[in-house]
């Protein structure tokens, strides 16, 4: 298990917010995918993963109307 800075951003469009919601956390994980598949269930498939800057990895998910980011940090 590994320790990690979970940064999570999120947009609704469909609610008109002008501003993504960001919100931080911290867990211990064997893998950053058994988070999202937690959070997200069966949509855990429709996230896109990519290798981030110093060693992150970053999760996006967008749909048009609604979009999150995670990006998981190796503490």
């Amino acid at each position: 298990m590994k320790e990690y800075e979970i940064t999570l951003t999120y947009l609704n469009g469909c609610a008109g917010e002008a501003y993504p919601q960001i919100s931080f956390d911290e867990a211990e994980l064997s893998s950053p995918e058994e988070y999202i598949r937690a959070k997200h269930g069966k949509n855990a498939d429709r996230f896109t993963r990519e290798a981030g800057e110093n060693g992150q990895v970053v999760f996006t998910f967008d749909n048009g109307a609604v979009k999150y980011i995670y990006e998981f940090t190796q503490l």
